[in-house]
């Protein structure tokens, strides 16, 4: 017996046993088959912290559920962020080094993968090519792209696509991700998820949130403005620190929490954290914190709950996990009107979309005003989240695609 085999019942409470049995019973059906997960980094952003729910629960059920992360240099890492940038849009140069560099690890790592599984799901572009470098390939393969390719550049986008053909099947987060050439393809969409048990979400008591807060100097009696996300370009942490300026001059006791971790594969991270401190200033009302500062899943739960309003100001966001995570805590969210926000954030139901700066502080100053307001949002959001964006619902859907593409 799996030592995960009562997991799956922990949750019963949250989302009833009508749900739980439906996922044992599908379950049943493809009970013993392994799936093997590659991904770029074991923590750090969305799909590591699906994976890590998401591995033993598909165990507790009956699957034989694996997680491998690939390597790679500096190089690599700074070759597949320049994918990352722009399949979301950027305008970059793909130069024959870099595909070199890119196809390289990818077939490094290719000779590493166990290859023995039923069905290998292989996350974002890091890790793609690995396909075209497996002899004699066992099992079916699909692509998992978490990111908005919307607007890819289409000289990443083209190369990219040599090697996706090769997969039996594609899963996207939304519809409107599906690109033109790929529609021929067997796709699947799922977006993603969270764990409501996991450190990141569980209910924590007032005890452990407040000493969170004295532990970083945060004051509890003082409103909080908070966005979690990686310090990049595209989550446009200088623009939530031009809100929070633009809200402080009506609310001069508002405080600021900037949250972030440095993933071992984001070469620009550490850049963006640094910018984001020199571009904040001496403001000692604003804490720009990190992994590093030792704020890891508790520490952001806490943050997250203690906050009064959360911001999403992304520029592209494939979905923008820590939204979910924000709503599930009933925290009022004012986000970008962009990728998988607007699947999160309704309008006036669950929290405010915006389109600018001026917006988003407009939308911020009225829920700091009105508390009632931001209260009832939250409940919505919490409820929002239990019905669509939980861990099971997800391990439902990946047991349909198992079972669909077996």
């Amino acid at each position: 017996m799996s030592v995960h085999a009562d997991l799956l019942e922990k949750y019963c409470e949250i989302v009833g046993s009508k749900e739980i049995d439906e996922i044992k019973d599908l379950a049943e059906r493809v009970k013993g088959a392994s799936i093997v997960h590659v991904n770029s980094t074991r923590f750090g952003g969305g799909v590591a912290e699906i994976l890590k729910s998401m591995i033993p629960l598909a165990n507790s059920v009956g699957l034989k559920a694996s997680w491998h992360v690939i390597e790679g240099s500096e190089d690599f890492f700074d070759v597949t962020k320049s994918f990352h940038n722009a399949l979301q849009g950027m305008d970059l140069k793909l130069t024959e080094s870099m595909k070199e560099t890119y196809l390289r690890y990818n077939e490094i790592n290719a000779e590493k993968l166990p290859l023995d599984a039923d069905v290998y799901i292989i996350h974002d572009p890091q890790p793609a090519a690995m396909i075209s470098f497996i002899k004699n390939r066992v099992g079916r393969w699909i692509w998992r792209c978490h990111i908005d390719v919307t607007e890819a550049n289409q000289t990443y986008w083209g190369f990219l696509r040599n090697y996706l053909e090769k997969y039996d099947s594609i899963v996207f987060s939304l519809d409107r991700y599906i690109k033109d050439d790929v529609k021929h393809k067997r796709i699947f969409i799922i977006p993603p998820s969270l764990n409501p048990l996991s450190d990141k979400n569980r209910m924590l008591t007032d005890s452990e949130v407040s000493n969170v807060l004295s532990k970083f100097d945060v004051d509890a009696n003082k409103p909080v403005l908070t966005q979690v996300a990686r310090f990049d370009y595209w989550k446009d942490p200088l623009g939530v620190v031009d809100v929070y300026r633009k809200v402080k001059s009506k609310f001069p006791n508002l405080q600021l929490l900037l949250i972030g971790i440095l993933a071992s594969d984001d070469p620009e991270g550490m850049g963006w954290y640094r910018k984001t401190k020199e571009y904040a200033g001496n403001d000692r009302d604003v804490h720009i914190l990190s992994n590093l500062d030792g704020v890891l899943d508790l520490e952001v739960n806490a943050f997250q709950r203690a906050s009064s309003v959360a911001v999403q100001m992304s520029i592209r966001e494939g979905f923008g996990i820590t939204v979910t995570e924000a709503l599930w805590k009933g925290v009022p969210v004012v986000a970008t009107r962009t990728g998988g926000i607007p699947l999160q954030v309704i309008n006036d139901v669950t929290g405010y979309l915006v389109n600018s700066k001026e917006e988003a502080a407009e939308k911020v100053e009225y829920l700091l005003k009105q508390r009632d307001v931001a209260r009832q949002l939250g409940i919505q959001g919490r409820e929002h989240v239990k019905r669509n964006f939980l861990i099971t619902r997800h391990l439902k859907q990946y047991t349909k695609l198992v079972l669909e593409i077996l």
